[in-house]
């Protein structure tokens, strides 16, 4: 049919408005708002990813006019780091941020988005959760406009661009508890039963087929509904007042999860998250594809920073370690994505990891720890942790379901594409040597060049940075030519094997200058369980003159395990009086459970480590977390708590 000319004068009079605004907008400069909706603690189970048991519509149409990225990770498997990594741009490892509520001081140099989109003029609010594991969480108040449970982009004044940002919490991990769960059924907000039959739900091959475990993840989903419903509302609100046009919308979960053995490990299912990005007509020509399609690039939360800065046109912080991944100054994508994990509790842990978008590489450096011994966190808040416990420890597991609760091995290598829940270790198949190799490389070379300070422990931090050293920060350290990066990991690497032919390596070590290095020596030693005089002199030496009080406890926990427990248990006693810091407090109670010795400690001792009291220090959590191993310890005495 030929168009009438009313027809065309018609035509004329809907796109004009829309040039008109799209060529004001350029020459005014304006800038879109940009809306960030995270929800907390779970994988990809929405149904726009093929979650047979989802029910998210509200997602999924998002999803049906945005983009849905496929490979998009957490650089880490919990919260308070990721959020670390989420507001600066930087990865924990380099910031010193990598412990799980360690408040770390960072430099005035270290940048944070909002503060640039404050400063940028933009409205900036979060709503509610920071959680950013570090000294920002202490000034987070001067980041914002408005942080609080009211914050909304609303107040902002006519016409002023905003940066919004509004955490969902119903998914968190605490939500599965009996209480939260009676709580959400009583206000109507899921259904008394699970909308899901517990019994039809295929489960991943590490859980093993228990009524608690069904029943965990029937709820969880229901709570990934009621949470999209919230998504819905918040999208309702743009639509409402009329500002949907000018506002990208991005949606993403802080990391992996939620039940056992996803959040807070280092496998797929603690890393790699949902993410939707939703483009307005008028900003579409930032988008990297059309609306409805996927992207299977490469994305992590180092990059989010940077990319919201670029579209926002405003200037990258040259710190800033990500890549710009939506908008016309989109850098070439990443050959790979990184991962770490440290201490998530109370139990210290070092792994780092790689991904090429399939293959996935796990390096452990203290593969003595089993995953399931690991904080008791879990077992306070979800049913399934103690049925898989339960079940492991009466002998009905499989060897699949068995792994969690065994040492990890040194190496991981897995085939996310045929293996998405990383239960088959390919390590060992000759086939994978290449790939093996490549990752490798790939995992050292980031390591070295983001200075990863994960190879620092815990407790010896403010022997090396502090207000009285040369070096006020961490993060000033390892940036310094006092920290031989590149040595330190060749070592510690090499101590992870815990290989009894290296032991004369291992004891090298152990007079090296650095004492990083001598840490990591002492750990090789007690990996190798060797009782040879040699070791055992070299430790003893070690205890009694090391400067460090890391190396010290390091060595005693070796020297429990070879050879000679009484002079060990001394030690230790020794340090766990005589300390004024946390973090070493909490490292001598683990090296007491380490070295099987805490079977030499009476209902008296733990009571009076109970009692011990420690100064109040911003970025030292350790006597917090210290509490949790005694408490635990007192509960089941004179039982003692497995944790290898």
């Amino acid at each position: 049919m030929k168009p009438t000319p009313n027809h065309r004068r018609t035509s004329i009079v809907k796109v004009l408005p829309l040039l008109l605004a799209a060529s004001c907008a350029a020459l005014a400069g304006e800038k879109p708002n940009i809306l960030w909706i995270t929800c907390e603690d779970i994988s990809p189970y929405l149904g726009s990813y093929g979650c047979a048991e989802a029910h998210t519509p509200n997602l999924d149409k998002l999803a049906e006019h945005g983009i849905r990225f496929t490979r998009a990770y957490s650089n880490a498997p919990v919260c308070g780091v990721a959020r670390s990594t989420l507001l600066t741009g930087m990865y924990a490892g380099s910031l010193g941020t990598h412990h799980m509520r360690s408040y770390r001081q960072l430099p005035d140099s270290i940048p944070a988005y909002p503060r640039i989109f404050k400063d940028a003029g933009y409205y900036t609010t979060n709503n509610v959760k920071t959680d950013y594991n570090s000294s920002y969480e202490i000034t987070k108040a001067d980041l914002w406009n408005e942080t609080s449970g009211k914050a909304h982009w609303k107040f902002r004044r006519p016409g002023q661009p905003f940066f919004a940002v509004f955490n969902i919490t119903t998914t968190h991990e605490s939500q599965l508890a009996d209480r939260r769960i009676r709580e959400y059924v009583r206000r109507g907000e899921i259904p008394g039963k699970p909308r899901i039959d517990p019994k039809g739900i295929a489960l991943p091959p590490y859980h093993p087929d228990l009524p608690e475990i069904r029943e965990d993840w029937a709820r969880l989903h229901d709570l990934i509904t009621r949470m999209d419903e919230q998504v819905g509302e918040k999208l309702r609100e743009l639509e409402e007042a009329r500002v949907a046009g000018n506002t990208i919308v991005f949606f993403f979960s802080d990391h992996g999860g939620m039940l056992s053995r996803s959040k807070r490990y280092i496998q797929n299912g603690g890393t790699q998250v949902p993410l939707i990005v939703r483009f307005p007509e008028k900003w579409q020509h930032l988008a990297p594809a059309k609306p409805g399609e996927t992207s299977d690039r490469l994305v992590s939360f180092v990059d989010f920073p940077k990319t919201v800065l670029s579209l926002a046109a405003l200037e990258i912080p040259a710190l800033m370690q990500g890549r710009v991944f939506l908008g016309k100054h989109t850098e070439a994508a990443p050959r790979f994505v990184h991962f770490s994990r440290d201490r998530m509790g109370e139990r210290p842990d070092f792994s780092r990891a790689v991904t090429d978008g399939r293959y996935y590489l796990i390096r452990h450096f203290m593969p003595h720890r089993p995953p399931g011994r690991d904080s008791r966190y879990g077992n306070g808040v979800q049913a399934n942790w103690n049925a898989w416990e339960n079940h492991f420890a009466q002998g009905k597991c499989d060897p699949i379901q068995s792994q969690f609760y065994q040492p990890k091995p040194a190496i991981g290598f897995f085939d996310t594409r045929e293996d998405p829940w990383h239960v088959n270790n390919l390590a060992a198949d000759p086939a994978h040597l290449k790939r093996i190799h490549t990752l490798s490389q790939a995992l050292d070379e980031w390591m070295i060049a983001t200075r990863d300070t994960g190879l620092i422990p815990e407790p010896m931090a403010p022997d090396l940075a502090g207000p009285d050293k040369p070096h006020k920060t961490l993060y000033e350290f390892a940036q310094s030519d006092q920290y031989p990066v590149a040595e330190l990991l060749e070592i510690a690497k090499q101590a992870a094997l815990g290989d009894r032919e290296m032991t004369s390596q291992y004891l090298a070590c152990t007079n090296h200058p650095h004492p990083a290095a001598r840490y990591h020596g002492a750990y090789g030693l007690f990996l190798t369980r060797s009782d040879d005089a040699a070791v055992r002199q070299a430790l003893g030496k070690m205890i009694a003159g090391d400067s460090m009080p890391a190396n010290r406890i390091m060595a005693a926990q070796a020297l429990g395990r070879c050879g000679d427990p009484d002079t060990a248990c001394h030690a230790l006693r020794r340090e766990i009086d005589a300390t004024r810091n946390g973090d070493v407090f909490l490292q001598a109670l683990n090296a007491l459970q380490y070295a099987h010795i805490d079977d030499r400690l009476t209902a008296a001792d733990w009571k009076s480590f109970q009692d011990k009291k420690f100064p109040k220090s911003a970025d030292q959590c350790g006597a917090e977390m210290a509490q949790r191993i005694i408490n635990d310890a007192l509960a089941l005495f004179p039982k003692r708590r497995i944790v290898d």
